[in-house]
């Protein structure tokens, strides 16, 4: 049975290079297992999958393999994901009474971020100029890493639990390896040109400020209307490199070798590469009395 149990549910096992992929990981294979989901019930649904991406994230796959695989429960995964009952601020009492720290929930969205991370392991190992740079298939996995931490961020705000240790410094670790992937020193430009609509800087800064939010546990986080107002907010929030002087007033810091979203206080930051983030008028009105200290991470030097 999958462990319900981990400290950081996004390391990504050991795996034995020379291990052959089993048949069950072939594309035909995968394709009629997944089809066979619609029939179960949804938690036999969940389950299943868990036990299923666990299982994929143990076997080497060529390049772009993984990928495909991912594509082709992409459909299934999404449906799964949508008939999960919503659990609120009683979520807490199920876990400690069933001894899990994290959600069924929580559990699948870490099992198919760890696939969506060594896929682009898997990528980035064939040498450059060996082939066509995979870019739409890279964006595709960095659209739903984002997509799964933004997942774990809302449960979160749902239930008053903590985000899975780890969380936020794979956010850090997916925006730098964007923009060294994009060769851009800031994020100011970060994308420009690249196909389809996913745009990473908005994305980061979205989960930046629901981060903020959920530490915050601000009431109306979670709710329509604020979701629907978060598309503003991110387009009037700014995300700028920290230079030496002291920030401005309101801005919160970004400290990629923290798991935390932000911090409010203006000390010095520990590492390289920490980041301002200036919120939106309206985002910052609505957080100005919530007690800042409730965000704060532990400090840690792990890379994500």
């Amino acid at each position: 049975m999958f462990e319900v149990r981990r400290p950081n549910c996004y390391v990504l096992p050991e795996v034995d290079p020379a291990q052959a992929i089993p048949d069950e990981f072939s594309a035909a294979t995968l394709l009629g297992w997944s089809d066979r989901l619609t029939a179960m019930a949804s938690c036999q649904a969940v389950v299943g999958l868990i036990l299923k991406f666990d299982a994929m994230s143990r076997v080497p796959m060529p390049s772009r393999h993984r990928a495909l695989l991912l594509h082709l429960v992409e459909d299934p995964l999404r449906r799964v994901f949508a008939a999960m009952p919503t659990l609120g601020p009683g979520a807490g009492r199920v876990l400690e009474r069933r001894g899990w720290d994290l959600t069924m929930e929580q559990r699948l969205a870490c099992a198919v971020y760890r696939n969506l991370k060594q896929t682009l392991e898997e990528l980035d190992a064939v040498p450059a100029g060996t082939g066509p740079d995979p870019v739409e298939t890279r964006l595709w996995v960095l659209e739903h890493q984002f997509g799964l931490l933004e997942r774990q961020v809302v449960v979160a705000l749902r239930t008053h639990l903590p985000v899975p240790s780890g969380t936020w410094l794979e956010l850090h670790g997916r925006y730098r390896y964007f923009l060294q992937w994009c060769h851009h020193g800031s994020g100011g430009e970060a994308g420009a040109g690249l196909p389809g609509d996913f745009d990473p800087l908005a994305g980061y800064k979205r989960l930046l400020l629901l981060g903020i939010a959920a530490g915050l546990r601000v009431a109306e986080a979670g709710r329509d209307g604020f979701m629907a107002r978060l598309r503003g907010w991110v387009a009037d929030t700014r995300l700028e490199a920290l230079g030496t002087g002291e920030p401005e007033a309101g801005a919160w810091v970004v400290d990629p070798t923290r798991d935390a979203p932000c911090r409010s206080d203006h000390r010095v930051v520990a590492g390289r590469g920490a980041w301002m983030l200036v919120p939106a008028p309206g985002f910052a009105e609505l957080t100005q009395d919530a007690d800042p200290a409730d965000i704060a991470g532990p400090s840690t030097s792990e890379q994500a």
